[in-house]
């Protein structure tokens, strides 16, 4: 029996574990997948989480049904929009891949924001950092309006693009803020605050429309909050230093 964890939904760990057969060539495009008494036996889950996971596949064009055949693996699998799943949060690598490409993102779209702002655009930044301010110490340790500030640099971009992605990424970063932010005020109280004034720096960059500042606040506070998570440099920041 093939193994899979209990974290998520296990529609969800199926569906995972097929598209990453997929993506690493266990199954080929054209290939047809056992069929659904089969992989229940393999993952041993029920034939309706089965049906659920491939309608997911489905839906993400990873697969195709063909009437009194079978389910076969798409001729070109992955020709589709950009998803992420539940375990893209799953695990401490995972989570560094994602700062990884947040970095990549966010450090370039905050020296677009300091460029192109207007000024509905600081006001949308002002009172997300505003919010952080006074929700850090609620309920949700002020994530909510972090991931309100993220959105907000990214809109202030100009880049639609960076601005749907943004809102997207979204999603899957509150958790990962959240440990974050769990960690720092078990750990170091005072660094709430700094926290704080790591997102006082990027809207003070932009605010001055001072593009290679902005660049350097979002980087810091991205690479200080990937270390609260417990998670070290990665090699793309470490990279990034070095070019400087």
């Amino acid at each position: 029996m093939r193994k899979i964890g209990r974290a998520a939904p296990l529609a969800d760990q199926v569906f995972g574990a097929l598209q990453a057969d997929i993506a690493e060539g266990r199954l080929r495009p054209g290939e047809k997948l056992p069929i659904e008494p089969q992989l229940a036996l393999v993952f041993g889950v029920s034939r309706t989480v089965i049906r659920e996971a491939l309608s997911r596949l489905r839906n993400d064009g990873l697969v195709t049904a063909k009437q009194g055949s079978g389910v076969y693996v798409a001729e070109t699998p992955f020709n589709q929009a950009f998803r992420m799943t539940p375990q893209a949060v799953a695990n401490a690598e995972s989570i560094r891949e994602i700062f990884e490409l947040r970095l990549g993102i966010e450090v370039e779209a905050a020296a677009l924001a300091a460029r192109r702002r207007a000024p509905e655009d600081l006001v949308r930044i002002e009172k997300a950092l505003a919010a952080i301010e006074t929700t850090k110490s609620g309920a949700d340790f002020g994530v909510e309006a972090d991931a309100s500030f993220h959105r907000a640099i990214a809109m202030a971009s100009g880049n639609s693009k960076i601005a749907s992605f943004q809102r997207y990424l979204s999603v899957f970063l509150v958790e990962s803020i959240s440990v974050a932010r769990s960690n720092t005020l078990k750990l170091q109280p005072g660094m709430v605050d700094e926290v704080v004034r790591e997102h006082e720096a990027i809207l003070v960059a932009v605010r001055g429309m001072d593009q290679e500042l902005a660049r350097t606040a979002m980087r810091t506070h991205l690479t200080n909050a990937q270390a609260r998570l417990g998670l070290k440099a990665s090699d793309l920041e470490q990279q990034m230093r070095r070019l400087r």
